[in-house]
């Protein structure tokens, strides 16, 4: 008897893993439409270790970043534990002319911060990108008309693609 009830408590168990359908396969190239349809097109740029001379993004346009060893920026994220590999962070600059939210998407999970007078703004969203898009991340800013620092900071690699999108 004891037998038979551990035997349907293990089947009753296991049965959600069996009716677990798999995702579907992501195509080696994926198909993005809206404001991501040329996020597989980036321009290359190579981002500066602080906002004097730092490529600019443009909205709707996005770029393969190179980036710097971390070692060479002066600005850091306070994290609990340090990184256990070297990291890649670099500066972008952003120029906006209208009010609003704009989203920074990225194709990693790097931090985004956006800086204005030396302050970090905070972010009002945090979202990601399509399915199988290769979109990572996307962080949302409120704002104003104005220039901005485009922080990248601690990337696992040398490159990662950026894109400004308004909302």
């Amino acid at each position: 008897m004891r037998a038979l009830l551990l035997s349907a408590a293990l089947l009753l168990t296991a049965a959600p893993v069996w009716a677990e359908e798999a995702k579907p396969a992501c195509p080696p190239e994926p198909v993005l439409t809206g404001p991501f349809t040329h996020w597989m097109h980036a321009t290359p740029v190579k981002a500066t270790a602080e906002a004097s001379g730092a490529p600019a993004l443009s909205v709707g346009k996005p770029v393969k970043v190179t980036l710097l060893e971390a070692t060479r920026v002066t600005y850091r994220r306070a994290r609990a534990t340090p990184p256990t590999t070297p990291t890649f962070s670099g500066t972008l600059s952003l120029s906006v002319t209208e009010a609003g939210t704009y989203g920074i998407a990225a194709g990693a999970g790097l931090w985004i911060d956006v800086v204005k007078d030396g302050e970090a703004l905070k972010s009002s969203k945090h979202g990601h990108g399509p399915d199988c898009s290769g979109i990572r991340k996307i962080v949302d800013f409120d704002l104003q008309p104005g220039t901005y620092e485009v922080r990248l900071i601690d990337n696992k690699t040398a490159d990662v693609t950026v894109m400004v999108l308004k909302r």
